[in-house]
């Protein structure tokens, strides 16, 4: 609409400005429902990117417990700590170990200095050629007048071995009397990895000092009387599923036990429980309706949200995992229970009696233990989401059921469907984009209504004053007749 109306009933005595204003109101009504529709309409995109958020999250979960080795954690305990430290995952065998640490590996590094302190750093040598063996390589830094300084040397050792031997300078006096050394250290532990055929000629006998700070061994230990050796002190290659770390020698065996870790285990269950709930709150929070406060959200009704929970439930009861046979056949019989709201619960002492029982059957039904396999489906065909192995597991199948909802998928003539939130988002906007285009048909008619009122009024006005001026006029002239018949 235009600015403000610039007249008022001078002649009329009507006030025309507000009368324009109410008809304009009037006709604003239309506008202000669309509006408020737009803004319902937004309401639930935002709301739906909620929702999705939820949904991917919870497919996000199911994945990295799918794929985590750790599921059926196992906890390994040490009996005295600092020598070594134990981590275990789902595949290392419960029992009891002994271990001996004899020797801890180490790296190579020497110290070069001078016979006469250097106390500068940057102090220019003339020329510096420095050599060495490492790791099977042959290394050379030659460095002439104007570059040969003790910095500029490490610079060019670090240059030279990509960090593999690392060149430090190093002040081994005090800050009023400086004598800086050159110390050349090996990145990695073991005998294998000594520096050898070590060679330097610095400036005229700056750098004459050869100093080895550490001899490059490597770590051995005596697993259950099982003597080995690695050039580092890991040891997780030794017993598959333990990691295994070795710290300092020992002076007698240490015993650690590694035992099914039942709280680990709830623990992720848990974080699979949280994230379903959190989509299935959602829904329930926007699915209330009462008489008195009527639908409880903005989503109500919508199929999108029905959709998304008959499809985990029906995830939870698939057939490929339910087996009225097995007492490890259903989530219930685990100690997950599925509530009349639809959310879920753990029983703790349900899930400690069954993994006492079987830990493997256990595990079985919630992993996918021989992969996925679609047997070569077509893409956007419910095949291409089936596993068609023998084995599967709940958070495979729940996996594979989001996808239907989240995945976009190509089809038949090329084009692309988006997943199902994403379609229903889509959806809304394209209400938006019509609202706005109903809304700027009505302003404009709306602009153009104004101006037809104004040039009413305006002629009303014109009018009116005409009357006025006619009619005083009249008065006038009577006036006249009068005093002259007198």
């Amino acid at each position: 609409m235009s600015g403000p109306i610039s007249f008022g009933g001078l002649a009329s005595g009507l006030d025309t400005n507000a009368i324009i204003a109410a008809l304009l109101q009037a006709e604003q009504v239309p506008i202000n429902q669309l509006n408020s529709q737009k803004s319902a309409q937004q309401q639930k995109i935002n709301l739906l990117g909620t929702f999705e958020g939820y949904v991917k999250d919870l497919q996000s979960t199911v994945q990295d417990l799918a794929e985590d080795n750790s599921f059926l954690a196992n906890s390994a305990t040490v009996s005295e700590e600092g020598y070594f430290t134990v981590s275990s995952s789902g595949s290392a065998a419960t029992g009891s170990y002994t271990m001996e640490v004899t020797s801890v590996a180490a790296a190579d590094s020497y110290a070069l200095s001078g016979s006469t302190p250097i106390t500068d750093p940057d102090a220019d040598f003339g020329d510096a050629d420095i050599s060495f063996d490492y790791g099977g390589e042959t290394y050379e830094v030659i460095l002439g007048s104007g570059a040969a300084s003790l910095n500029d040397i490490a610079d060019a050792i670090n240059a030279e071995t990509g960090g593999e031997v690392k060149a430090q300078v190093v002040n081994t006096g005090t800050s009023a009397s400086p004598d800086y050394q050159l110390m050349l250290s090996a990145s990695e532990t073991g005998e294998d990895y000594a520096i050898t055929n070590l060679a330097f000629d610095v400036g005229t006998g700056a750098l004459d000092t050869e100093t080895q700070l550490t001899t490059a061994s490597n770590a051995s230990i005596v697993f259950n009387g099982l003597a080995i050796e690695r050039s580092s002190n890991d040891f997780s290659d030794v017993i598959d599923g333990l990691d295994i770390q070795v710290q300092s020698v020992t002076t007698d065996p240490v015993s650690f036990a590694v035992e099914l870790d039942a709280e680990g285990i709830e623990a992720k269950l848990q974080e699979f429980v949280d994230a379903y709930n959190k989509v299935v709150g959602f829904v329930n929070s926007q699915s209330e309706f009462t008489e008195e406060g009527g639908a409880s959200g903005a989503l109500f009704g919508d199929s999108t949200l029905r959709t998304v929970t008959s499809t985990m439930t029906n995830a939870l009861l698939n057939d490929a995992l339910v087996d009225s046979t097995s007492t490890f056949g259903s989530l219930g019989l685990l100690g997950v229970e599925l509530g009349t709201d639809g959310t879920l619960s753990i029983d703790s002492s349900k899930v400690q009696e069954k993994l006492d029982e079987d830990p493997d059957a256990f595990a079985d039904f919630f992993l996918d233990l021989d992969g996925f396999d679609n047997g070569g489906a077509a893409e956007g065909t419910s095949g291409y989401y089936t596993d068609t192995t023998t084995d599967t597991g709940l958070f495979a199948v729940l996996d594979k059921a989001l996808a239907t909802l989240l995945d976009s998928q190509e089809l038949s003539n090329g084009d692309t469907a988006k997943g199902l939130i994403a379609q229903r988002k889509e959806t809304y906007e394209a209400n938006i984009d019509q609202i706005d285009d109903q809304i700027e048909r009505l302003e404009f008619r709306l602009v153009g209504y104004e101006q037809q009122l104004v040039a009413q009024y305006s002629a009303l006005e014109q009018t009116i004053n005409q009357i006025n001026s006619q009619g005083a006029g009249l008065s006038q002239l009577q006036a006249l007749n009068f005093n002259s018949n007198n």
